[in-house]
């Protein structure tokens, strides 16, 4: 029977980073790539999608994985960091959803579109969470780290 050979990536694919934050298992998460794209603005942006954990998933990290793997696609996207946002639950209300909503709609009001990968653009309910906190997370996302 011949060998099978084996191999090891030199350097790590996934790094996984110790949060509170991943204590949540419904929550907003941002895709950053290394490479940005102009957008209709005249601007130019890492964030490429901006989403939300599937049905409340147990494993957020691996809900945002299976996201990123489809974009490595695009030319030149070698590194893809994940964000996690996170915020205060409230009684019958799904504010990781209207969390979501906001951020699609701090980074239209920025870049006059939706990131490169969102296709639905969800309603937006103003007032639940500040405009200005949302487009300070939008606004201060670096790019990722090559």
């Amino acid at each position: 029977m011949r060998k099978l050979r084996i191999k090891c990536s030199k350097k790590p694919v996934i790094k996984l980073a110790r949060s509170r934050q991943l204590q949540k298992n419904k929550m907003a998460y941002i895709l950053v790539s290394n490479k940005s794209y102009l957008t209709q603005s005249g601007r130019r942006t890492y964030i490429i999608y901006i989403g939300t954990t599937s049905q409340g998933a147990g494993r957020p990290a691996a809900s945002a994985v299976n996201k990123a793997s489809r974009f490595y696609k695009d030319f030149g996207v070698k590194m893809i960091d994940v964000y996690v946002v996170t915020c205060q639950g409230q009684k019958n209300i799904r504010s990781w959803e209207r969390l979501e909503a906001g951020l699609i709609n701090a980074f239209w009001n920025i870049y006059h579109q939706m990131p490169k990968h969102n296709k639905k653009r969800p309603t937006y309910i103003d007032g639940t969470f500040s405009a200005k906190a949302l487009e300070k997370i939008i606004r201060t996302l670096p790019e990722a780290s090559v």
